[in-house]
């Protein structure tokens, strides 16, 4: 989870609605990013979102659809309140998540 050199610390994971996710993001600048969310709706094996409460706060909303066998669309949204917190993160959300989905790959490649 997290971008190129980033590593995590995870203090607390309920995955199920209403269940806290809380984390801390180790960048390789040494810095520490506490991470705390919310998940607010999980259809298994369809749909995942949660809801940030550490800023900058949005509800992310992660899809996965069968296009065909052994092919899956998956869908990565971030919906924000307002414009005000999208401009927080806009210049480099996203390269970095980009670099987030380089390294699921990385481990959905190890996995088959």
């Amino acid at each position: 989870m997290g971008p190129a050199g980033f590593t995590n610390t995870f203090e607390e994971f309920d995955f199920r609605p209403g269940g806290r996710w809380k984390f801390i993001m180790h960048g390789p600048d040494k810095g520490n990013y506490q991470n705390e969310c919310i998940f607010s709706e999980i259809i298994y094996p369809k749909l995942i979102t949660w809801d940030r409460l550490s800023k900058p706060l949005f509800r992310m909303e992660l899809s996965l659809t069968d296009i065909a066998p052994g092919k899956t669309k998956f869908g990565f949204r971030m919906i924000f309140n307002t414009t005000e917190e999208c401009n927080k993160i806009k210049s480099f959300v996203i390269d970095k998540n980009e670099e987030n989905f380089d390294r699921l790959e990385h481990e959905l490649e190890t996995m088959i």
